[in-house]
């Protein structure tokens, strides 16, 4: 989003003001040249003096926050289209109390991780890179006047089960048990076309009282599936699922 123009004169306070009426949470070196009317070399020198006295955050190189925005708008707001999910999706659910510092971003674009620091604290940006076609499922919010995209409850359950070890195994019972749409996390379900992904889901869906059949799922596989992939694949197997429960779930 652009942003309107600066005048060259404006005082910090009153471009910290302009920032605070856009909806973005992230601006660019160029954004801020723009509307600075400056060129880029002494645009860049007047943003490190912004930074320095706290007005503005570098979130990383040629980019730039206010210190008070949302980790998750920050986090969401780095690539296009990106939206935040896991544990992060979680809390802003409702359906954990851990309180993240790590934040989880699924993108198209960058794997990897970066640090950044606001007045929220210190946090671990950790990006995840997906195929587009897996960017579905996630909201628009606004947290005190800047766009965040979430995941919602369903894929957030989701993204859980495709990348499993990020999150614990109990965190995505409680999110299920907190209330999900059947129709929506099985349409996503699907979409992943991973038989690993539907396997877990139906497993873990059934201890939640979430009643589901295994063709509602699309599975066509009969090969067995840990419940956890970072434990032994020793435990009571679910013939109903293709699952092997290698752990107690709470």
């Amino acid at each position: 989003m652009l942003l309107h123009h600066i005048p060259y004169c404006m005082n910090d306070y009153e471009v910290t003001r302009i920032l605070q009426t856009n909806q973005s949470a992230i601006f660019t070196t160029q954004q801020m040249a723009a509307a600075m009317n400056m060129k880029t070399a002494p645009a860049m020198v007047k943003l490190t003096r912004l930074v320095k006295k706290g007005v503005l955050v570098r979130v990383l190189r040629g980019k730039y926050t206010l210190p008070e925005t949302s980790i998750l708008a920050i986090a969401s707001g780095f690539y296009h289209p990106s939206y935040v999910s896991l544990l992060a999706a979680f809390e802003h659910h409702g359906t954990t109390t851990q309180s993240p510092r790590v934040i989880d971003v699924i993108n198209p674009v960058k794997s990897g991780k970066a640090a950044i620091e606001t007045e929220g604290g210190r946090f671990i940006l950790r990006f995840i890179k997906v195929k587009l076609s897996f960017l579905t499922g996630y909201e628009r919010i606004n947290i005190d006047g800047k766009i965040a995209l979430i995941a919602e409850k369903e894929k957030a359950v989701i993204d859980s089960l495709l990348f499993p070890g990020y999150v614990p195994m109990d965190e995505v019972m409680e999110c299920l048990r907190s209330g999900i749409d059947k129709d929506k996390i099985i349409e996503l379900a699907r979409g992943t076309e991973r038989q690993s992904v539907k396997k877990r889901l139906g497993y873990l869906m059934s201890l939640a009282d979430v009643h589901c059949m295994p063709g509602d799922l699309g599975l066509s596989s009969d090969t067995f599936v840990p419940l956890d992939p970072s434990l032994p694949v020793r435990g009571t197997y679910n013939n109903k699922w293709r699952v092997v429960a290698n752990r107690v779930i709470e």
